[in-house]
């Protein structure tokens, strides 16, 4: 028996197969979890926590120990970033769900029907200038002749399994311990963003894979004495990100640039000779400003207003010109107390690793520059966990995760294997901090989205809709058909994502065109200043939905952020507002499937 069990650990795949048999049925319950919840079952939230269980648990305790080998720990790290993100594509297999989604599916049609790049997008225009996903979407479509969503969710899927891989080879460079690699793998997945957002139709899914992929090739090549071929390569990565995301790029010009100090620091006090990637930091900073001064120009504008609602929002509160923002709140809805209690104590276990982390790294006299610079990484993480206080902050913090837990990671692995060791890997050891691990990650899991849309909508769901239903779909489809593309329209928030995408519209855009659609369609009734607005807006058209009256979105906001109640409503939009261009002159109805209603007002005066 004995003999048997050391030559099954010996085993390349160990007990990965079976991992994933239980990872595969986490899959099938999530998958349940999301068919419960658009029949409105009770059952869909212990569906999903169960599903998010049986993928999470098994791999963190598997990877804490030390019987599994190299090629077993690699296997777990990639079936577990798969498994979640086919709990992503369960959400919503047949059709991309999520309002970034809509961005890039716009960007990607627009690309195949021109032959072109860079087309103006009405949902992001900055989204337009950076062309890396969807010219891969779009190479997947020409050359397999998927539909276009089928290979939007193969090319994020593929682009997941490279992020997963090139975390593990990354971080085994860095420690120099596979165990600490493996770690990692699961430990980068607690980051709240892994579940839905780094796992949708976005750019930023497509530019962290090369992000990491791009710093192992540098790492490969600090290993060697020539390796131009490796520089060359690296270098290529260098600008594929770039053309691909901006913040992904400024991340990985940082991480260089961090990098390339330390090498500095520490030859200067006499340390032994390391490769210093200053000459792709360099080649990262200039490629930015290249392409953001002759090709996304526009993003300045973008990040200047995010940067400017993040300061203003903490300064108001600094000043007391207004309150904080409650936490695990979405709409009217409150996550249940368990769930709070456990993202609560994900991020005390958290600060406390990385605590004991820092102290193990820093007392370490031979830990590599980059291993360093995770751990900059890893201290940034507690600095911005009080901006998640502040309702205009909160989207930076958030944003931030999935970058700093590409060194957080690596760094509580640290801590995890420490730990491990301190009991000589006993099996009470390992089952306590996998199971600590796990709580980690399903901490993340509980913040990742917002409660109340964590899980599809129900069929039958009275209220705001958060998803596009048939009949959305089908007034979009018949936008197309019948109106012809690029109309100028104004709708709620989720409908110009309709508009946009099936009904390849122009919705308005504030920023550019000066006008926003609550302008229009929040008044009580169509006076001087709306027809004022329609016209400076040129809208042709307007996109009513009734059910707006049904109830106060999740995110807070009908028609966009800047609307005047935007976070602040206390009651729904009345049904009378949203009726009131039946009672306007100049405007006829031209379409009506009894929830939205689409109006003709080109001739309002």
């Amino acid at each position: 028996m004995d003999q048997s069990r050391s030559l099954a650990s010996a085993a390349p795949l160990g007990a990965a197969m079976a991992i994933a048999v239980v990872m595969a049925s986490g899959v099938l319950v999530v998958a349940l979890a999301d068919a419960a919840a658009r029949d409105g079952s009770g059952s869909k939230e212990l569906l999903f926590w169960l599903g998010a269980a049986l993928i999470v648990v098994p791999a963190s305790i598997r990877l804490c120990s030390a019987s599994p080998t190299r090629t077993e720990r690699l296997w777990i790290v990639a079936l577990l970033g798969l498994s979640l993100y086919m709990a992503k594509v369960a959400y919503s297999p047949s059709r991309l769900a999520f309002s970034d989604e809509f961005v890039h599916l716009r960007s990607l049609r627009d690309d195949l029907s021109s032959g072109r790049l860079f087309n103006f997008n009405p949902l992001l225009p900055e989204a337009a200038r950076y062309p890396g996903l969807g010219s891969i979407a779009a190479a997947v479509v020409r050359l397999t002749g998927l539909p276009v969503v089928t290979a939007a969710l193969l090319a994020v899927g593929v682009a997941r399994l490279v992020l997963m891989l090139a975390i593990f080879l990354v971080i085994e460079r860095m420690s120099g311990s596979q165990r600490v690699a493996g770690l990692a793998g699961l430990l980068y997945a607690a980051n709240p963003n892994f579940l839905y957002w780094s796992a949708q139709f976005s750019y930023e899914s497509m530019a962290l894979p090369l992000v990491a992929f791009t710093l192992f090739l540098v790492l490969k090549r600090a290993d060697r004495a020539g390796g131009r071929a490796l520089t060359a390569f690296a270098g290529a990565g260098v600008l594929a990100v770039v053309v691909t995301h901006h913040l992904s790029s400024y991340f990985l010009a940082g991480t260089l640039s961090v990098w390339s100090l330390i090498v500095f620091w520490r030859a200067r006090g006499g340390g032994r000779h390391e490769f210093n990637p200053w000459p792709l930091a360099l080649l990262a900073i200039a490629a930015i400003a290249v392409w953001l001064l002759a090709v996304a120009s526009v993003t300045g504008q973008y990040l200047g207003s995010i940067a400017s609602s993040t300061g203003v929002g903490l300064f108001n509160v600094l000043t007391g010109a207004s309150t904080t923002r409650a936490l695990f709140t979405s709409g009217a809805e409150v996550a249940p107390l368990w769930e709070r209690l456990l993202s609560v104590a994900a991020v005390a276990l958290t600060l406390a690793a990385l605590s004991y982390a820092a102290y193990l790294i820093w007392k370490r006299r031979r830990v590599t520059p980059l291993m360093l610079a995770a751990l900059v990484l890893g201290v940034v993480y507690p600095l911005l966990l009080p901006l998640r206080f502040i309702g205009s902050a909160a989207e930076t913090a958030n944003r931030s995760t999935e970058f700093l837990f590409l060194g957080l990671g690596a760094v509580l692995a640290t801590t995890a294997l420490e730990l491990c060791r301190r009991r000589r890997g006993r099996a009470s050891a390992v089952a306590i901090v996998g199971t600590l691990s796990a709580i980690v990650v399903l901490g993340g899991i509980a913040v990742s989205w917002q409660y109340s849309e964590r899980l599809p909508q129900s069929r039958t769901r009275v209220g705001t809709p958060y998803e596009l239903g048939v009949r959305a779909i089908a007034a979009d489809d018949w936008t197309a058909a019948t109106l012809g593309p690029g109309h100028r329209f104004a709708s709620d928030f989720l409908d110009h994502l309709g508009l946009a995408t099936y009904g390849r519209q122009r919705p308005l855009w504030a920023p550019l065109d000066g006008v926003s659609a609550w302008q229009i369609l929040a008044p009580a009734r169509v006076d001087a200043a709306v027809r004022s607005a329609i016209r400076r807006g040129r809208v042709e058209y307007v996109m009513v939905e009734r059910d707006l009256s049904e109830g106060i979105p999740t995110s807070g906001f009908y028609f966009d952020k800047g609307e005047p109640l935007a976070r602040a409503y206390r009651s729904p939009i009345a049904a009378a507002t949203l009726a009131k261009f039946d009672r306007a002159g100049g405007v006829s109805r031209v379409y009506d499937n009894g929830e939205q209603q689409i109006y003709r007002v080109g001739g309002t005066r």
